[in-house]
């Protein structure tokens, strides 16, 4: 018997590619069923609704694109580097899967109050390396999670702005401008 582990991962990245072209809501079952090559019945025997499929997909994602992160994080640099490494992880996946991150960046509004306090995310993973910058003096002093989110600004509004067409060079070309700026933001005055 199969598991149907294959066809869950097809409408998971049929699903995803449509809610980042379409948009969730304009996005039907029958739409991921067409772009799966599977009868609409199939996709509700791995979920309930729609809604849980965004759910679920939506933080096996985030929770994923956390985990980059934390590696990332753990590893033995400075705190300069990691953030920059952190930022040309971004902008390289952003280039190589737009619409993963075209997801994210346009369902995070409706998914984020589902996140599990214990949950890795992108968001812990930085703020936490912001204060362990500022505990080691490697980052200047200030609120983690204002700089984190500052941070965050900072690279992700320019993916808003490149999903909406208003930035189209490639993604990888911003990597030194958005480095350089999220520094600025959290890096001590030289």
């Amino acid at each position: 018997m199969r598991d149907g582990t294959a066809t869950k991962n097809k409408i998971n990245r049929v699903a995803m590619e449509l809610f980042a072209e379409k948009g969730v809501t304009e996005t039907t079952t029958k739409d991921i069923a067409a772009g799966a090559g599977i009868a609409e019945g199939t996709i509700y025997r791995h979920y309930k609704s729609k809604d849980e499929l965004v759910k679920k997909l939506f933080l096996s994602l985030y929770e994923e694109q956390g985990n980059y992160l934390h590696e990332i994080a753990s590893a033995d640099k400075d705190s300069k580097q990691k953030i920059a490494d952190m930022i040309v992880n971004f902008c390289q996946l952003f280039a190589e899967d737009k619409a993963l991150f075209t997801f994210l960046l346009l369902t995070q509004h409706g998914q984020l109050k589902e996140v599990p306090d214990d949950m890795v995310t992108p968001v812990v993973v930085l703020r936490d390396l912001i204060a362990q910058g500022q505990d080691d003096g490697t980052i200047k002093q200030g609120d983690p999670d204002l700089m984190a989110a500052m941070v965050l600004g900072v690279v992700v509004q320019p993916a808003v702005f490149h999903v909406y067409g208003r930035l189209t060079q490639d993604y990888k070309s911003f990597t030194q401008d958005l480095t350089e700026a999220a520094w600025s933001i959290v890096g001590l005055d030289e």
